[in-house]
């Protein structure tokens, strides 16, 4: 346990999931923050519930995913109704359709309420002697060359302090601040005939094993019921093309509403266990992702429609994207230049994903009042959506000895979101998951349990040959003088065997061969993946000097 006690390098701004991950992120790597928010509580309610596979895993490397499994729940098939009567069931289908599960892609989706999210990342972070401060907020900033001094109001008291900090991240919010500050646009279009609310409730007379849904009444709007893992207690919405349910905000409207329009006088409505939202769609991203060293993600960066339930999950991978760089900064171990790849490899991600919600969320305008068409609204079709294929093989701080294809850097930007499935992996791309690795002693791990955001991880491929063994001991030898040799993990693989012992490394039989095979590892080449501590190949290379390459861009830049 570590006591975040000295001076705080980092101020992160709101306490939403993406800047508790980029908290988290930075705690582990023992830099010290400060976190805050201007909410006067933690909020309680069901918003970005569904975490997509590759955000499981982010939560595995962060050492939170088997609390998130323990809270949460599958994502439940929907069934619709016929209306009126509202309780004969028409079609049953899943929003999403399950991802194929295979050893380097074994996550599926999970059902948890965010604010379940929040607490079990909240609960992690007090470990290292960090906490949330509410009901505090900035009011102005001012950067210069060597950092940010911002002025924090306390809500509820005259009190206020201008702190001095290295770096600023901004997760506060479409709303907040700190965009505004660095002078950001927020382009794209809100849909202001259409609208939806949301409120958290507890009820009867309804089954908790699958996501119920009343659609194509008179007024084309849809509503819907979905479980929580709470017994009892579901999430309601309505929402629907040209509607905006405002009025619905008052309890007693929405309840009538809810037995008019499905007609299920047997289901009781016992209390609302938060307050009701409002929601209107917007679809906008900002031009920038940070000026100076104030840096944005999450919602202060992007918003978009709820349809393909990429939210929580583009938050996510925004401050773990931008935390370990920090982190390396911070440290003095990279250069600033660094840091600047946080907007080249975000941005074109982002806005390919509004484009593809924006998309189904237009889809969906056009089948949900039918209650007959399926295939909009509440059936997402998209693998990209699932973010396995998400990947930077443009970025300025990867280098694969191979090439990239001939592709230039549009045409690599241009598959950023949907990445290429079926071929095999280049720098740039989501390091797949490989279990079955045997270590000398006989204990089996998975590199999943290895990754951590605090490292790079080496993992050394090594020939099954006599000669292979001084090869792999030069590249050992030169990530261990290397100057990032204090953030750097080897592991050494042999596909025939444990390979033998290398000092500064850790040898392990890739057993059932998965490591091998998905890392596309030519059989008697020395081939060596640089895995960055987010989880992304950051280099392919075969020699010492090809590992100098990459090692160069982290420490010195690439400008």
């Amino acid at each position: 346990m570590t006591d975040n006690t000295e001076t705080p390098l980092v101020l992160i701004i709101g306490a939403g999931p993406s800047g508790l991950a980029a908290a988290l992120t930075l705690a582990q790597n023992r830099i010290p923050i400060r976190i805050i928010d201007k909410a006067r509580e933690f909020h309680q309610s069901s918003r970005g519930s569904g975490l997509h596979p590759r955000t499981l895993e982010i939560f595995r490397f962060l050492g939170v995913a088997e609390d998130a499994r323990r809270l949460g729940g599958p994502l439940l098939p929907m069934q619709l109704y016929k209306l009126p009567g509202g309780t004969e069931p028409v079609a049953k289908w899943k929003i999403l359709e399950d991802p194929p599960l295979s050893p380097d892609r074994p996550e599926d989706f999970l059902m948890l309420s965010q604010y379940l999210t929040e607490g079990i990342f909240r609960d992690h972070l007090a470990k290292y002697g960090v906490h949330v401060e509410l009901e505090t907020e900035p009011v102005s900033f001012e950067q210069d060359d060597t950092g940010v001094n911002v002025t924090l109001q306390h809500a509820g008291s005259e009190r206020v302090e201008t702190v001095r900090y290295a770096y600023v991240i901004g997760s506060d919010g479409a709303r907040g601040f700190t965009r505004k500050v660095i002078g950001a646009t927020f382009e794209g279009q809100t849909k202001d005939a259409d609208g939806s609310v949301f409120a958290d409730v507890e009820a009867e007379g309804l089954s908790s094993d699958v996501w119920h849904v009343w659609a194509g009444g008179n007024d084309g709007t849809m509503l819907s019921m979905r479980p929580k893992n709470e017994p009892g207690q579901f999430q309601l919405a309505v929402g629907g093309k040209n509607f905006d349910p405002t009025d619905l905000m008052d309890a007693t409207k929405l309840l009538k509403f809810f037995h008019e329009h499905t007609g299920r006088k047997d289901v009781v409505l016992k209390s609302f266990t938060t307050a009701i939202s409002h929601w209107k769609p917007n679809m906008r991203m900002v031009n920038k992702l940070y000026e100076g060293r104030v840096f944005i993600c999450g919602d202060a960066a992007h918003v978009h429609s709820p349809t393909g339930g990429q939210g929580l999950n583009t938050s996510v991978g925004d401050s773990f994207n931008i935390a370990w760089k920090l982190a390396l900064v911070c440290k003095g171990l990279a250069s600033r230049d660094l840091l600047t790849t946080y907007q080249t490899e975000r941005l074109p991600v982002i806005a390919h994903m509004l484009a593809a919600t924006s998309n189904l969320y237009t889809h969906s305008e056009e089948s949900a009042g039918s209650g007959k068409d399926t295939s909009g609204f509440m059936k997402w079709r998209n693998n990209a959506l699932y973010q396995l294929d998400i990947n930077y093989r443009w970025s300025p701080v990867v280098f694969d000895a191979r090439g990239m294809n001939g592709l230039d850097e549009d045409a690599l930007k241009a598959r950023g979101y949907i990445g290429y499935p079926g071929e095999p992996v280049r720098a740039g791309d989501r390091a797949p998951e490989a279990p079955a690795l045997v270590d000398a002693t006989g204990k089996a791990t998975a590199l999943f349990d290895i990754f951590k955001p605090t490292v790079h991880t080496l993992l050394v491929f090594s020939p099954d040959s006599e000669q292979a063994g001084a090869s792999v001991q030069e590249i050992v030898a030169a990530a261990r003088a290397s100057p990032l040799a204090s953030v750097i993990q080897t592991l050494v693989l042999g596909g025939q065997g444990v390979p033998a012992a290398v000092e500064g490394a850790i040898t392990y039989h890739d057993k059932e061969g998965h490591a091998y095979r998905v890392y596309g590892v030519e059989e008697g080449a020395l081939s060596v993946f640089v895995v960055r501590p987010d989880g992304y190949i950051g280099a392919f290379v075969q020699n010492v000097d090809g590992l100098q390459t990459y090692i160069t861009k982290i420490v010195v830049g690439f400008n």
